[in-house]
């Protein structure tokens, strides 16, 4: 029988990032029933479609996951294992935000069934925390991941660096405080600007600049140096596609319908050998590297993460 492993996803967010160009949408109120009964029928189409595999792992990605009731989660995880038999050691993987509202949800995910949370802190600089438009603080952060190491096995965070006025200096601060608290992964992504987002237009009217290659390139060279030091070793995923699934007609929002077929779909699923292990938290992102303590392969080149999308404006 041949693995699987099942990307779902949950478009909604509190407020939308300004570096942000994922599928996701902010609503007042978010149609929780309507949206899990189409996933929940867009799951009983692809089972029937891809006829029955092995179910190595499940990722709930966004938008903001942890906005998805558990008890939605639950049944959603329930019809995926009754549906694909599920291996022994099945990861189940909920993004979250690190809101004191979201982390107090913690419990109930784990009772849903999710064993890892992937939590999107981006910083612990409370002036960048308010630049890259982050509903938390850095408090809320440290909180958020010490709550979670009670509730599950395995928890990673994300962080980005190469930002506005970001110094080598400060960022090995942050990046030591940060690996200090790292359970089993970390996952760091340099600031890049995407088309259609705030920061694209921001950064083309000129109000912000990136560091230059030279720089970018001296954070990465200090991230490596400092995950050294925790006993951490840099993996590489690059252009790691998750081919979106149809989405599910009865959708609610018709924007998951049209993703580009690299994109962020709303529900997607990798064959083996790629699915062999769980979808970290880079997995569906940006290329970037990963800092695990688990075996991972070679380390990357540098090259593939020190480049901005667009060249930096000088300062």
């Amino acid at each position: 029988m041949d693995d699987l492993a099942l990307y779902i996803h949950w478009p909604f967010c509190l407020s939308k990032c300004p570096y942000c160009d994922f599928n996701s949408h902010v609503r007042d109120i978010i149609p929780q029933a309507r949206m899990a009964a189409a996933l929940r029928a867009e799951l009983a189409f692809e089972a029937a479609r891809i006829g029955p595999r092995r179910l190595t792992s499940i990722f709930f990605g966004g938008g903001t996951p942890s906005l998805l009731d558990p008890e939605h989660a639950a049944t959603l995880i329930n019809d995926a294992q009754s549906f694909f038999p599920p291996a022994q050691n099945i990861e189940i993987t909920l993004e979250a935000n690190p809101t004191s509202i979201e982390a107090r949800k913690f419990a109930a995910y784990a009772e849903a069934g999710v064993n890892r949370v992937s939590i999107g802190v981006q910083s612990f600089d409370p002036d960048a925390l308010k630049f890259l438009g982050r509903e938390h603080s850095a408090a809320q952060a440290i909180a958020a991941i010490e709550l979670a190491k009670k509730h599950f096995s395995r928890l990673s965070f994300d962080l980005i660096y190469a930002r506005p006025g970001q110094t080598e200096v400060l960022w090995r601060a942050e990046l030591h405080a940060a690996l200090s608290l790292a359970a089993d992964h970390l996952s760091l992504y340099q600031l890049t600007i995407e088309d259609g987002t705030r920061f694209a237009t921001l950064y083309a009217r000129g109000a912000f600049c990136l560091p230059d290659e030279e720089l970018a390139a001296s954070l990465y060279d200090a991230t490596a140096e400092e995950a050294d030091k925790f006993g951490l070793k840099p993996y590489e995923i690059s252009n790691y596609a998750v081919p979106a699934a149809k989405a599910a007609t009865t959708s609610p929002i018709g924007a998951m319908a049209t993703m580009p077929a690299l994109g962020r779909g709303p529900m997607a699923a990798l064959p083996s050998p790629a699915a062999a292990s769980p979808p970290p938290a880079t997995a569906h992102r940006k290329s970037g590297p990963g800092w695990s303590r688990r075996a991972r392969p070679a380390s990357p080149s540098k090259t593939r993460f020190h480049r901005a999308t667009r060249p930096a404006k000088p300062c």
